[in-house]
């Protein structure tokens, strides 16, 4: 980047590319969890940007108006009154247990793949959303669903 341009290796004389009018774009999780930090020479040519973590209070927020689309969109037959009634558990708990999931099950060299994140949150909701009024009609196949959901995520 400092020279505007790289050899090319993978050919016999070793040209030399230039590039020109290109803008480089780079993001990244902070360093640790299995990912490498970055040195101060690459750094220099980027802005850095840091983006604060969601508050739980944002979290509930955002994934209590995600059940409640999951409730309003399929109407046909529609979930209980208890069942939907539970919307605040599931998602006080979900949370809960996305944070203590990221606290007890650090990665390490031989079990990298325990990196967390909202996406694994959201895959709980979303394995919530292919059931149906017809298959959750008391509040414990929905406990059911969501446990089975927490399991398979974390």
């Amino acid at each position: 980047m400092d020279y505007k341009g790289w050899y090319d290796i993978d050919t016999p004389e070793r040209e030399f590319r230039s590039l020109t009018a290109v803008r480089f774009a780079a993001a990244m999780g902070p360093p640790g969890n299995g990912r490498n930090s970055v040195s101060n020479r690459y750094i220099r040519h980027f802005n850095t940007v840091y983006v604060e973590p969601f508050a739980d209070e944002s979290l509930k927020y955002i994934f209590s108006t995600v059940m409640d689309w999951l409730f309003i969109s399929k109407p046909t037959p529609a979930f209980p009154q208890p069942v939907q009634g539970m919307k605040d558990q599931i998602v006080s708990n979900t949370i809960v247990i996305y944070k203590e999931a990221m606290l007890k099950f650090r990665p390490t060299p031989a079990k990298s793949h325990y990196c967390f994140n909202l996406r694994d949150v959201s895959k709980i909701f979303q394995g919530i959303a292919k059931s149906s009024g017809k298959a959750i009609v008391k509040e414990g196949d929905l406990i059911k669903l969501w446990a089975h959901e927490c399991l398979r995520v974390f």
